[in-house]
């Protein structure tokens, strides 16, 4: 009897040590690598596509790589690739009637490289149409490669155009330059127009191709139920210069959430029980730019794969102390699914983590939809963000000054744990959120 209690003891004993290694891992040290490394000035602000971005990708699926994880990006390999097309502007000049026209007044509308003419008779002018929108009027012009002077009249039509002119600044990537248009659209000038008879047109631009990636790695489960975690790697890139520093390095949004992912693949991965689900780990691209690294991936996804992804916590932004307090994360939409109460309820019956989730408190800000969870979530996924960071204080978000040494690397270590102990009976197959309602 003294045998069996004294093998049982001892099971119990290297279970427990085993547990404690594994959860070891989860450290500050691990934890300011990771952050550190992706914030780095060298990777200029990981703006997606650019070669910051492609380096913070490379680290991140080396981690993975390093951990045994399997890719589950395309053609084996670790990477989702978008590709997108960034055209940068280099010369802009009009003149009609030898008369020069501000920058404001014209907008040249093309995916080719350059125009450059100073004959009008090679140049189709026009005037949009009464009863014709602005919109109307461009879709029947941009599948002609023909150069088109358009002169813009009515206030609607000029309004238009300056909402063309705001969306073509504010996105860096274009979806796709297939379409052959060549368009000069120009505010009206009655008396140039009324005597219309010199044109020089010298437009060139830099029209790039640009790959941005999802990483994606898998833990395969007994079955191909998937648990989904995940975060955004990308920022902002450069912005505009304060005191010395443009680089945008994303210390807290969102290299923190990346450190969570990767160390939450450590601890499952490195554990030797053969969970009943699978373990899908992503980080996405784009984030900053409109959610468009998840929407694409979930627009590539069959129904099949949807409806297998039982829970998807996406973590944002955990390198500060909640306002509720330490050891706190919130978690956005939480009544839209059963998922918020189950991690709630498995960290409250933990006694060896304190920890709490609690409800999203800034509902006005709409976070569920406006992190990688969303394009999962509109698909019935219950699919949701966890963060802690007090967004409505944080001085630093979406600037410069979001620097590793704003960190509380304590606070990434606490909620990364918190994740684990929340989703770990789901993983194991004990419990099942609800479908998004």
């Amino acid at each position: 009897m003294r045998i069996v209690q004294t093998f049982v003891l001892l099971f119990i004993v290297l279970i427990s040590i085993s547990n404690s290694n594994v959860y070891a891992q989860i450290s500050v040290q691990t934890t300011k690598y990771i952050i550190d490394s992706l914030s780095s000035d060298i990777l200029r602000g990981r703006l997606a596509g650019s070669e910051g971005e492609h380096i913070a990708t490379d680290f991140i699926s080396n981690e993975f790589k390093k951990l045994g994880l399997t890719p589950a990006g395309d053609n084996g390999t670790y990477f989702q690739v978008l590709t997108k097309y960034s055209k940068v502007v280099e010369k802009n000049a009009l003149s009609l009637n030898k008369l020069p026209i501000s920058e404001g007044d014209f907008f040249v509308d093309t995916n080719v490289e350059s125009i450059y003419s100073k004959k009008l008779k090679d140049i189709a002018v026009k005037e949009i149409p009464e009863g014709t929108s602005f919109q109307e009027f461009r879709k029947q012009l941009i599948s002609s490669d023909q150069l088109t002077f358009v002169w813009v009249k009515s206030k609607e039509h000029l309004i238009s155009l300056s909402q063309l002119i705001a969306s073509e600044v504010r996105k860096p990537y274009q979806e796709s330059i297939a379409s052959p248009q060549r368009i000069i659209w120009v505010k009206d000038n009655p008396t140039i127009r009324a005597k219309f008879k010199k044109i020089v047109i010298d437009f060139s631009q830099d029209v790039e191709k640009v790959e941005m990636r999802n990483v994606m790695a898998k833990l395969k489960g007994a079955t191909e139920q998937t648990v989904m975690i995940s975060a955004h790697h990308d920022h902002l890139g450069i912005l505009k210069t304060i005191q010395g520093d443009s680089i945008a390095n994303g210390a807290d949004d969102n290299a923190s959430g990346v450190s969570a992912v990767i160390q939450i693949a450590s601890y499952f991965a490195k554990r030797k029980n053969i969970n009943k689900r699978t373990l899908l780990f992503t980080t996405f691209t784009a984030e900053e730019l409109g959610l468009v690294g998840s929407t694409y991936m979930a627009s590539k996804m069959t129904e099949e794969e949807l409806k297998n992804i039982v829970a998807m916590v996406n973590i944002e932004m955990i390198g500060k102390t909640s306002a509720n307090g330490k050891r706190k994360a919130y978690i956005t939409g939480y009544n839209k699914s059963s998922l918020g109460k189950i991690m709630s309820g498995n960290v409250l019956a933990n006694r060896k983590v304190k920890f709490k989730f609690f409800a999203d408190p800034y509902e006005d800000l709409n976070l569920f939809m406006r992190s990688d969870n969303a394009p999962f979530a509109a698909k019935g996924v219950p699919a949701h963000t966890v963060s802690s960071t007090d967004i409505d204080f944080d001085s630093f978000y979406h600037t410069v000054n979001d620097e590793p040494s704003t960190i509380n690397y304590n606070n990434v270590v606490e909620v990364t744990k918190g994740i684990i102990v929340g989703i770990e009976p789901i993983v194991k197959g004990r419990e099942t959120p609800n479908r998004i309602r």
